[in-house]
């Protein structure tokens, strides 16, 4: 009786680790984000353009509701680097947010949408640019697209 349960623990034990290293580990955490950031479009001609649309999407991928708190009313941060990775533009560098802290809930596969538009002023055609958007406050929510003027 005890060599059977002791042979039972072990194949509990070995079948375990298996499936650890199979990527199934639960003390491993997933990801609590996708995230998406789109240009539209990625590739113009920069004589049409006086500036483009970036939408930045934010998808709850976890099984729980998450919270989202913030110092004050922005949403969003917006960064463009040129081709040298000299900073650019800065989306709320001419924007006043109010100092309110407040919280965004974002329920299981709930998508938040944000919207941004990006100067062409300073590009020049057929160099790329690097464009970040994050949350403030929250670096894991991080993406990145490259524009490219023709």
């Amino acid at each position: 009786m005890l060599v059977r349960l002791s042979v039972l623990l072990a194949a509990f034990v070995l079948g375990g680790c298996s499936m650890a290293q199979r990527g199934h580990d639960p003390s491993v955490p997933r990801p609590l984000w996708r995230t998406e950031l789109r240009a539209d479009p990625a590739e113009f001609p920069l004589s049409g353009h006086r500036e483009v649309k970036v939408v930045y999407a934010l998808v709850n991928t976890s099984r729980q509701t998450q919270r989202l708190d913030f110092p004050s009313a922005q949403r969003l941060e917006v960064t463009m680097r040129g081709p040298d990775g000299r900073q650019l533009f800065q989306w709320s560098e001419d924007r006043q947010f109010a100092a309110v802290a407040s919280s965004v809930v974002v329920n299981p596969g709930e998508r938040l949408e944000y919207e941004a538009g990006i100067p062409t002023r300073d590009m020049l055609a057929g160099r790329t640019y690097a464009v970040e958007a994050v949350l403030p406050g929250y670096t894991d929510t991080a993406a990145s697209i490259r524009l490219l003027p023709q």
